[in-house]
């Protein structure tokens, strides 16, 4: 018996697993376009495209042949297609260390200045993409249900309609910085209430910040938009159609997963095709490993401080750290600081230095009593799920209109890193850690954001695979992508009115003074036959 049941054994293992291989090969496909630079925007696509393989999806990313494998290596899971893109990422990465690596406040022509380059290699980086035609030629064999990415790198959409305009594309992200979403979702934005995202306004504005808001919501999305449409319209005509542009590509855009959540934003209009996410980086923690908890259980009742800056901040100015270091010696609380560099020489010694921390991990054990961030993103709704106050110190981008936010809810405290001193920066600290306030709104805000019929990253999960199911998704397009400006703003409507008026008081008019006519020759001819 124990003969044959080994051929049995065997033939049984081949056919599952060739019932494996068949299940995998005939799985839905989807192709992620991530950005060429910016680690958070990757991390928030790897992370869903790592949920889509848990549920059975092969998942694609296209990337430089020069980071392939770093990637392979984070992201076993994935499947990667390549191409050579002639340094340009390596160029890109560069720009944005140089701007970033260094934690300051950048003013606008600072900015400028630093990423006057950055759309001419965008461009370039795109156009190697769209010319590999042999990569090309394998993505279009593959037959993929859906691509995803983010409008941080419009060629995302202009390489999914360049593959096949019937299959859907899906845009994730925290905000448009080309504004290009406001056409194409054809969302009405009342300035009264819903800030500019650059402004660190919230939806109580004062007429000032109220004149302000209209003036920058109005110039700065149309230069955005005329900036990106001149760098990206000429391979848009070539690869797409002549007809097209930019912006016609990117309004087919099927379903825009946004970064945000209503506990920790604004309240503002949306359109049914318009999904709030935010939080979708937040995972289940982890133990911490024994050294960590070991110091993190060191600090007793009075608990940690957990600092970071982002992953594209690594260190600071020797005035920066030494002032950082300084207050962070005065708490009695331990502190897990992420610094890259040389030791200060005022650290105390209930600071721990880390070239990397678990973030979610230590903002989720029961001993953290404050964050001190710069407000990116992804660490505020971290700190949000679970339950942390906040210490804001924003630097570029989104930092202060979220650090904004943080302030308008309670969360937490706002400081300028450019100015502030130790003795600021550690009463802030004591302040936050010390006020219960803090801590029961915290507390409050999370338990509002955790209780959803799904979690966030469930969520997304859901609607993409709705998007698999069914296909481009029409019905939920507002009509107003398609109409023209003077439509969209009823201005034919309103011309027509203004004529009706203009016809009827004229009319009026005119019988009022035919009347007076009529009426003064009557009197007149009565007077003279008087």
């Amino acid at each position: 018996m124990a003969i044959v049941s080994k051929p049995r054994c065997s033939a049984s293992l081949l056919v599952f697993l060739g019932f494996l291989i068949r299940h995998r090969s005939s799985a839905e496909k989807v192709l992620l376009v991530p950005p060429p630079f910016g680690n958070s925007h990757w991390i928030t696509l790897a992370r869903i495209g790592r949920a889509l393989v848990d549920r059975g999806y092969i998942v694609t990313v296209v990337v430089s042949e020069d980071i392939v494998e770093k990637r392979r290596a984070e992201w076993p899971d994935f499947q990667f297609e390549t191409f050579q893109d002639g340094g340009t990422r390596a160029t890109l990465e560069a720009v944005q260390d140089q701007a970033h690596s260094v934690a300051r406040v950048l003013s606008l022509f600072e900015l400028i200045e630093a990423f006057a380059s950055v759309p001419e290699y965008l461009k370039q980086y795109c156009a190697l993409l769209l010319e590999e035609s042999n990569l090309l030629d394998q993505l279009r064999a593959r037959q993929y249900s859906v691509v995803i990415s983010d409008p941080f790198f419009p060629c995302g959409a202009v390489l999914s309609a360049h593959l096949d305009s019937r299959v859907p594309h899906i845009a994730v992200m925290r905000a448009d910085p080309y504004f290009l979403d406001l056409k194409a979702t054809g969302v009405p934005l009342p300035l009264s209430y819903v800030p500019f995202i650059s402004t660190d306004f919230t939806d109580d504005m004062t007429f000032v910040k109220r004149l302000q808001n209209v003036v920058m919501s109005t110039l700065v999305p149309v230069v955005g938009r005329q900036s990106v449409s001149s760098i990206y319209d000429g391979l848009v005509r070539k690869y797409i159609g002549k007809k097209e542009t930019i912006q016609s590509v990117t309004s087919r855009t099927d379903l825009w997963l946004y970064r945000t959540d209503n506990v920790l934003d604004h309240p503002r209009p949306s359109m049914p095709s318009m999904v709030q996410v935010g939080g979708l980086n937040v995972r289940a923690a982890v133990p911490l490993t024994e050294d960590m908890e070991a110091f993190v259980q060191s600090s007793g009742d009075d608990g940690v401080v957990v600092v970071s800056f982002g992953s594209m901040v690594k260190t600071m100015s020797t005035a920066r750290i030494e002032i950082f270091a300084a207050a962070f010696a005065r708490l009695r609380q331990k502190v897990v600081w992420r610094y890259v560099g040389e030791k200060p020489t005022g650290l105390g010694n209930n600071t721990k230095l880390l070239e990397w921390l678990p973030q979610n991990d230590l903002l989720a054990h029961p001993k953290t009593r404050a964050f001190i961030t710069h407000a990116g993103s992804n660490g505020l709704y971290e700190a949000l799920h679970h339950g942390v106050p906040m210490v804001c110190l924003p630097l570029f981008g989104d930092q202060p209109a979220n650090a904004a936010r943080v302030v308008a809810r309670g969360l937490g405290v706002k400081l300028d890193f450019s100015t502030v001193t130790a003795d600021q920066l550690y009463q802030a600290i004591l302040h936050v850690v010390t006020n219960n306030s803090y801590q029961e709104t915290a507390a409050r805000l999370s338990r509002l954001h955790r209780d959803q019929p799904q979690s966030p990253m469930e969520r997304a999960v859901w609607w993409i695979e709705h998007v698999i199911k069914h296909g481009r998704l029409p019905h939920l397009r507002a009509r107003a992508v398609e109409l023209p400006w003077y439509q969209y703003y009823l201005l034919d409507v309103a011309a027509f009115l203004f004529g009706v008026c203009l016809v009827v008081l004229g009319t009026v008019w005119c019988s009022c003074s035919f009347f007076c006519r009529k009426c003064c020759t009557k009197g007149g001819g009565k007077m003279k036959s008087q």
